[in-house]
Protein backbone atom coordinates (compact mmCIF):
# COMPACT_ATOMS: atom_id res chain seq x y z
CA UNK A 1 0.00 0.00 0.00
CA UNK A 2 2.87 1.91 1.04
CA UNK A 3 4.36 1.99 -2.27
CA UNK A 4 1.05 2.00 -4.56
CA UNK A 5 0.93 6.07 -3.19
CA UNK A 6 4.40 6.97 -3.06
CA UNK A 7 3.60 6.09 -7.06
CA UNK A 8 0.71 8.42 -6.76
CA UNK A 9 2.65 10.78 -5.75
CA UNK A 10 4.93 10.22 -8.04
CA UNK A 11 2.97 10.90 -10.56
CA UNK A 12 1.35 13.80 -9.70
CA UNK A 13 4.69 15.84 -9.01
CA UNK A 14 6.05 14.39 -12.31
CA UNK A 15 2.73 15.99 -14.38
CA UNK A 16 3.14 18.90 -12.27
CA UNK A 17 6.65 18.99 -13.45
CA UNK A 18 5.51 18.76 -17.35
CA UNK A 19 2.88 21.06 -17.20
CA UNK A 20 5.35 23.59 -16.21
CA UNK A 21 7.61 22.60 -18.56
CA UNK A 22 5.71 22.43 -21.41
CA UNK A 23 4.30 26.03 -20.59
CA UNK A 24 7.54 27.38 -21.06
CA UNK A 25 7.54 28.59 -17.48
CA UNK A 26 10.08 28.38 -14.46
CA UNK A 27 9.08 27.46 -11.39
CA UNK A 28 8.52 31.50 -9.47
CA UNK A 29 6.43 32.34 -12.70
CA UNK A 30 4.38 28.87 -12.56
CA UNK A 31 4.01 29.34 -8.64
CA UNK A 32 2.54 32.96 -9.43
CA UNK A 33 0.05 31.50 -12.28
CA UNK A 34 -1.00 28.74 -9.69
CA UNK A 35 -1.75 31.27 -6.91
CA UNK A 36 -3.71 33.78 -8.65
CA UNK A 37 -6.98 33.95 -7.43
CA UNK A 38 -6.24 31.97 -4.31
CA UNK A 39 -5.40 34.52 -2.28
CA UNK A 40 -4.66 33.58 1.45
CA UNK A 41 -4.64 30.12 0.41
CA UNK A 42 -2.15 30.48 -1.96
CA UNK A 43 1.03 28.49 -1.91
CA UNK A 44 4.51 29.28 -0.10
CA UNK A 45 7.17 29.11 -2.26
CA UNK A 46 9.30 26.33 -0.41
CA UNK A 47 6.25 24.02 -0.46
CA UNK A 48 6.28 25.04 -4.25
CA UNK A 49 9.68 23.86 -4.66
CA UNK A 50 9.57 20.45 -2.57
CA UNK A 51 6.93 19.96 -5.61
CA UNK A 52 9.56 19.42 -8.13
CA UNK A 53 12.43 17.39 -5.70
CA UNK A 54 13.39 14.33 -5.67
CA UNK A 55 11.06 11.71 -3.85
CA UNK A 56 14.17 10.22 -2.11
CA UNK A 57 15.02 13.82 -0.32
CA UNK A 58 13.79 14.94 2.91
CA UNK A 59 12.22 18.00 0.81
CA UNK A 60 10.22 16.20 -1.00
CA UNK A 61 6.55 17.40 -0.85
CA UNK A 62 3.61 15.38 -2.09
CA UNK A 63 1.14 16.99 -4.77
CA UNK A 64 -2.36 16.32 -3.88
CA UNK A 65 -4.97 15.49 -6.52
CA UNK A 66 -6.71 18.51 -5.71
CA UNK A 67 -3.52 20.80 -6.34
CA UNK A 68 -3.07 18.56 -9.96
CA UNK A 69 -6.43 19.30 -10.97
CA UNK A 70 -5.88 23.21 -10.59
CA UNK A 71 -2.53 22.46 -12.10
CA UNK A 72 -4.48 20.99 -15.55
CA UNK A 73 -6.41 23.97 -15.71
CA UNK A 74 -4.29 26.44 -15.20
CA UNK A 75 -1.17 25.10 -16.94
CA UNK A 76 -3.15 23.03 -19.75
CA UNK A 77 -4.18 25.76 -21.88
CA UNK A 78 -0.80 27.29 -21.90
CA UNK A 79 1.22 24.48 -23.24
CA UNK A 80 3.09 24.79 -26.05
Amino acid sequence: MVLMRKAVQTQNNKRLRELVAGAGLNQPAALEIFNAGLGIRGLKESTWKGYFCDPETTRFREFKDAFLTRAEEVFGPLQK
